[in-house]
């Protein structure tokens, strides 16, 4: 390896990943995951740092396949020509000149530039965060998409059978039925088990306190992002108007919007994604609300494996964080296959820390090549 080896490539590999059964959320549904490889190269053969852009959520993506493939090729790979491998902070800000918006693509590139980093080092992203406390992340069970009342019970029940200690179900439909979903499953599985609803930004105020009230009876440990995105007030008036703890996910693009959040008090938590805001910005909400008195939790329900060894990265070297994590699984579209050589399934409610320079794991070639979408314009 060469003293200083600089960046010579940037490429995009779109992936389309079908599998056996359809999720559904209050957006939309789907039973295809779709994302994108991202590879920075280095003149130093071998040498290249990996990232995974997630097109989400199911059904309703924020970034199309076409976007990110053209915003990479476009624009990113020409801003990063010649930058030395380590020069994390100098290429996001390369990044940041061409490139408006697009928080998943740059979170993305973010996390390749950590994994870069580290390579480059000889050493896990863990040690450049600061070392690690622990080998093992504990994670949620498979989360359950909106069904028939009976048809989520039953998975929850098989979850818990598994080892999961917490479950999340998703809910959009009216009060009355979502709150059937939440009471078939508490009484499926018991008052100890941890349940997190998810409305997917679904209910106008006055619907989300009538819901909300309505299952504080059921005792979930928190309701995900009852209101639009948009509605930021109205997050702080059913905050003031119910008992149950809420968390936000989608109001929070950036770190700015973290502190609007907090300056509001529209939430009592906030969901934190490596995916979304990259290594970076992700520390630095954590730590901007830590200092609110805002709890995180952290994670992405819906990632290949490349993504979610970039969430763990961060699992078991940030504090403010309420476990267990919300680490990827594409287990409710009945994916299994992965696309890292890695093995990050979950076993008993854990997941172990992948091992190794940078982010720690490698890219399956052949499984890329098969879940390669093709025909996608650059």
């Amino acid at each position: 390896m060469t003293a200083a080896p600089r960046i010579i490539a940037v490429e995009a590999i779109p992936l389309a990943v079908t599998g056996q059964r359809d999720f559904r959320i209050s957006e939309g549904g789907t039973r295809t995951h779709v994302s994108v490889i991202l590879r920075i190269r280095t003149e130093d053969n071998g040498l290249e740092g990996i990232g995974e852009v997630v097109s989400g959520p199911p059904g309703k993506p924020e970034e199309f396949l076409e976007e990110i493939v053209g915003a990479v090729h476009r624009y990113v790979a020409p801003a990063l020509m010649g930058l030395v491998a380590t020069e994390r902070t100098a290429a996001m800000r390369r990044v940041e000149r061409v490139l408006k918006g697009r928080i998943w693509t740059k979170a993305a590139l973010n996390n390749a530039l950590w994994d870069l980093h580290g390579k480059a080092l000889g050493v896990p992203v863990t040690d450049l965060l600061g070392g690690r406390t622990g080998d093992r992340v504990p994670v949620i069970g498979p989360v359950i998409g909106v069904k028939a009342p009976d048809e989520m019970a039953q998975e929850a029940v098989a979850h818990v059978a598994a080892g999961f200690r917490t479950l999340k179900l998703k809910v959009g439909e009216t009060p009355e039925r979502d709150l059937d979903r939440v009471r078939v499953v508490r009484e499926a599985v018991g008052p100890d088990i941890a349940l997190r609803v998810d409305a997917n930004d679904h209910y106008r105020p006055a619907e989300a306190i009538r819901f909300i009230r309505a299952i504080e009876r059921y005792e979930p440990e928190h309701v995900e992002q009852p209101l639009p995105r948009h509605d930021i007030l109205g997050m702080a008036e059913v905050r003031r108007q119910v008992g149950v703890p809420l968390m936000t996910d989608d109001t929070v693009a950036t770190p700015r919007d973290a502190m609007t959040v907090a300056r509001l008090g529209a939430a009592d938590r906030v969901k934190v994604k490596v995916t979304k805001h990259g290594l970076d910005g992700a520390r630095l909400i954590v730590g901007m609300l830590e200092a609110a008195g805002i709890a995180c939790v952290l994670g992405h329900v819906f990632e290949m494996g490349l993504a979610a060894a970039a969430e763990a990265q961060l699992a078991v070297t940030a504090d403010n964080l309420c476990p267990p994590h919300e680490i990827g699984s594409m287990q409710p579209m009945g994916i299994t296959a992965d696309i890292i050589t890695a093995d990050l399934q979950p076993r008993n409610g854990e997941i172990g820390l992948p091992v190794g320079p940078g982010l720690g794991v490698s890219l399956a070639w052949d499984r890329i090549e098969e879940y390669r979408a093709r025909d996608v314009p650059r």
